[in-house]
């Protein structure tokens, strides 16, 4: 084996290892730097939430069509949350990275105290995998509730709704898909919600910075 096909095979070895790699790095430090009893917090609250919510439609909803309607709505009108959601964790992480570089270099200097975590994780790199990561996690929804809407436009579309759609089976799958999908849209709200505790304490943090530190 020559020395240049050494070179070409090391380079696109380079190159696959780049693809989305932030990305699954900051999936994988998400599930770090979260509890188990924040995620278990997390799966209770979601999931009582959406047992509840579509447990009640399967009640007052007769035909798998409303049902269908019913998922339509709530896709609807989740986008827009998200939307504001994502918007808020993209402008918080601009006003992270906007802090006075002192800032940056003292916060990343500063290691979490868990021994669950190396020496590599610190304070600064904490806040931006979770700012990032629910950035990146209402991106996700937001795509995948465009396609959902554009399917159900199509199934409107059609000029008598398909009778096999109102089999029983039919409606306990669409009343499991529709229990997760709710779940998925919840958990963009929590991880928010939590960002907004930690955006304030970060600015609390840069009001009371001392330059001497």
């Amino acid at each position: 084996m020559t020395m240049t096909q050494r070179r070409i095979r090391r380079v696109k070895k380079d190159k696959s290892d780049k693809l989305n790699r932030d990305l699954w790095e900051i999936i994988k430090d998400y599930k770090r730097y979260t509890t188990k009893s924040e995620w278990r917090f997390y799966f209770i609250s979601i999931s009582l939430t959406s047992l509840v919510m579509f447990s009640l439609i399967a009640c007052f909803i007769d035909t798998n069509k409303n049902l269908l309607n019913s998922i339509n709505e709530i896709t609807t009108v989740s986008l827009t949350i998200v939307a504001i959601l994502t918007g808020f964790n993209t402008t918080s992480l601009s006003v992270i990275a906007s802090s006075n570089n002192k800032i940056l270099k003292f916060l990343k200097s500063k290691t979490l105290k868990n021994n669950v975590l190396d020496s590599k994780d610190s304070i600064l790199k904490q806040i931006l995998v979770f700012f990032s990561f629910s950035m990146i996690y209402g991106l996700f929804i937001l795509f995948i509730g465009i396609l959902i809407i554009l399917f159900f436009k199509y199934l409107y579309s059609l000029e008598e709704f398909p009778e096999f759609l109102e089999m029983m089976f039919v409606k306990v799958s669409v009343l499991l898909f529709g229990f997760f999908w709710l779940a998925a849209i919840l958990f963009a709200l929590v991880t928010s919600i939590r960002n907004a505790s930690l955006l304030y304490r970060y600015v609390l943090f840069i009001a009371d910075y001392n330059e001497d530190n």
